[in-house]
């Protein structure tokens, strides 16, 4: 082989390897794909949709189509909401305000309940789950209310009524792709 070949073979070599690069980028990226398409719904929350779900748990970002999202998503909500709930109940023995009592013993309870019965349904009923996910955000609006009536700030149960309100959108996004 002339020199002139093997330099045109090099180059040819060269450019096929170059441009299988933004192939396997892109397929790397589909799955975080996944979690943008959910996030970019949840609005005025996607930076903090992004953030919360990167950093929660890796099988989230490397779900690999909307069932598994879907999974992955309900299973941190309910997990997230059932320490929720063992929080406000421990803060409640500690203060004496009915509005704490209320948020821990009855709006967390809807809380758990529809991510538990969400997690339970999403592949035989997609569109239950859907609702389910969507109505979990009941529970932190209702705890909202109940502080707000006792004229009650504490960050740490806001923080987690605004997770749990988040939580909330994104498995109700999440599901939705179930249904379509």
């Amino acid at each position: 082989m002339n020199s002139s070949a093997a330099c045109f073979l090099l180059v040819t070599l060269g450019l096929v390897l170059i441009s299988q690069f933004p192939v396997a980028t892109h397929a790397r990226g589909h799955h975080d794909s996944l979690v943008g398409e959910i996030c970019m719904q949840t609005l005025e929350n996607k930076d903090n949709c992004m953030q919360l779900l990167k950093a929660a748990d890796p099988s989230i970002v490397h779900a690999k189509d909307f069932s598994e999202l879907s999974k992955a998503v309900l299973t941190l909500a309910l997990n997230k909401g059932t320490e929720g709930q063992a929080f406000l109940k421990e803060l409640a023995k500690v203060q004496n305000s009915p509005a704490i009592t209320e948020c821990a013993n009855f709006f967390y309870d809807g809380v758990v309940g529809s991510f538990r019965s969400a997690l339970g349904e999403f592949k035989e009923d997609p569109q239950t789950a859907n609702y389910d996910s969507k109505v979990a955000i009941d529970g932190p609006d209702g705890c909202n209310r109940a502080l707000a009536s006792e004229k009650i700030y504490n960050p740490a149960i806001d923080a987690l009524n605004k997770e749990i309100m988040l939580l909330s959108t994104i498995a109700f996004q999440a599901t939705n792709k179930l249904s379509s």
